[in-house]
């Protein structure tokens, strides 16, 4: 069920030059890229310079084909601008930027998204929630940002395991994913973990869940699926090695 927005943001003369468009209603694009934007993006504002941006990036290793394609097109579509995805924070990450009050607006007040830190505000929009194709959306794009599938090796009765992986700073949204993701039928498991993170040079306390084997694996794609090319990639190997089925 698509539910209808109700926003009386206006756009401003800049917004309008871009090109933007708020949606009129809810949306599986909509939903994947909240989703997105609730693994890997930021809403920040500095009311006193007027700025109001959205920066979403990920490691350049592997995210380039993913800003380039899968997100581009799905914000061009969703949003109607463009976004040019590119090399930020001195070539360390990959991804894109936009600035606009009333995209902000919109995604704050209308989804939900938090503005400024928001690992202790995160959730799953109210809006999504309710309807299971919105959510499994929601979630994908949460998965394609901030979780990871990887496959096991020397195990004695399958020679590689899969096991999907998901993390968050976020302790409370972290364990509302898995209670969602229970409600369908997923066997999860979940651990708290302090680990040392490179990229800031100290230790962490982050919130993990697990989905292992191949009945986990094959229920996700049917209930959640990627759309990020490197977990597609993983995939469509690990069933080429498997002839094709579940093992």
């Amino acid at each position: 069920m698509k539910l209808k927005f109700h926003s009386k943001i206006e756009l401003s003369k800049r917004d309008k030059e871009k090109g933007l468009i708020l949606p009129k209603k809810s949306s599986e694009d909509l939903a994947y890229l909240c989703g997105v934007l609730a693994g890997d993006g930021n809403i920040n504002v500095r009311k006193e310079r007027y700025d109001f941006a959205i920066k979403c990036v990920g490691n350049p290793k592997d995210e380039i084909e993913f800003y380039d394609y899968v997100i581009k097109e799905k914000f061009h579509k969703v949003f109607g601008a463009e976004i040019k995805p590119k090399l930020h924070d001195k070539g360390t990450t990959y991804g894109f930027s936009f600035w606009s009050t009333s995209l902000v607006r919109f995604l704050n007040e209308e989804i939900g998204l938090p503005i400024g830190k928001k690992y202790d505000k995160l959730k799953i929009p109210s809006i999504f929630k309710s309807d299971k194709k919105l959510s499994a959306a929601f979630i994908r794009g949460l998965a394609d940002t901030d979780f990871c599938l990887t496959f096991k090796k020397n195990r004695k009765t399958v020679p590689y395991y899969p096991v999907i992986v998901g993390v968050s700073k976020s302790e409370l949204f972290m364990k509302e994913v898995m209670n969602h993701l229970k409600g369908l039928g997923f066997s999860v498991c979940f651990e708290n973990r302090r680990e040392f993170d490179k990229r800031v040079n100290k230790n962490v306390f982050t919130s993990k869940i697990y989905l292992n084997g191949e009945k986990q694996l094959a229920l996700w794609m049917s209930e959640i699926g990627f759309e990020h090319p490197k977990n597609l990639k993983k995939f469509n190997s690990h069933m080429k090695y498997n002839s094709g089925g579940w093992i």
